[in-house]
């Protein structure tokens, strides 16, 4: 019966691929064999990674998002869990896993921001490289509530690992990406294209320094574009930019 049950939330996950509805459904049918609070899958091209998605279950959404690109524009240097899996050699469509328990992670300021301020205790990780070979990471995260994961759910994590990366795949190949250069015009016409680029990319999820490199531009200039869209859309922080496309 549970094998039956199982089996059909596998196929609702799957009529949901390229659908919103698809990153909040992830965690609910996961938590059958392996629960967690948030999770985010994020792609490293270049040495700089990108969110790609990000979920969580029975939360605010700005809590996975608010971690992921504080991941991204200062702490993945110092993931060693990241470092660890991206230097093992890997045949063809080979998927490794790893785990770190918060307190294992010796640079506080990661420690702190990611995990101790929203009470996350360990890390489960799949990683495997896409059909560019860009390392990708499918990261789960336990709550101080939910105790550390069971030696079991790593089984069942490490099992179903594989099937989950072809739907992740499957899922971002389909998923409509927001045109943010379009909303942002939409927002503010008095902004220069520049300034629209630079938006548009910190909203993917890109560094400061990956922007630059993307644009051919000093990571200063880059800064330049940004203060002056940010003073044409009336904020502040990126943030607030975040907030403005949360739910667009």
């Amino acid at each position: 019966m549970n094998e039956h049950r199982n089996f059909t939330n596998f196929l609702d996950l799957v009529a949901l691929m390229g659908h919103p509805q698809f990153d909040s459904s992830l965690l609910a049918y996961l938590a059958e064999w392996v629960q967690a609070k948030h999770f985010s899958i994020l792609r490293v091209q270049d040495q700089s990674p990108t969110l790609l998605l990000c979920g969580t279950y029975n939360d605010h959404h700005s809590v996975p998002l608010r971690c992921g690109q504080s991941y991204v524009q200062r702490f993945h240097a110092y993931d060693d869990l990241y470092q660890n899996l991206v230097t093992q050699e890997l045949q063809q469509h080979q998927i490794l896993t790893g785990q770190v328990c918060a307190d294992d992670i010796v640079f506080s300021p990661y420690r702190r921001e990611i995990y101790e301020q929203n009470n996350l205790i360990q890390r489960l990780c799949g990683f495997y490289r896409d059909e560019n070979n860009y390392p990708v990471l499918f990261n789960l995260y336990r709550h101080k509530e939910q105790g550390f994961y069971s030696d079991h759910e790593i089984a069942n994590f490490e099992q179903m690992i594989p099937a989950l990366s072809k739907l992740i795949q499957g899922h971002l190949a389909l998923q409509v990406q927001p045109d943010f250069k379009v909303q942002l015009l939409k927002r503010q016409p008095l902004l220069a294209p520049q300034e629209i680029e630079v938006c548009a990319l910190v909203l993917k999820g890109m560094s400061y320094a990956g922007i630059a490199v993307t644009m051919g531009l000093k990571e200063s200039t880059v800064k330049t574009y940004r203060n002056r869209a940010f003073d044409k859309l009336g904020i502040h922080f990126k943030n607030q930019l975040f907030a403005m496309f949360m739910h667009a």
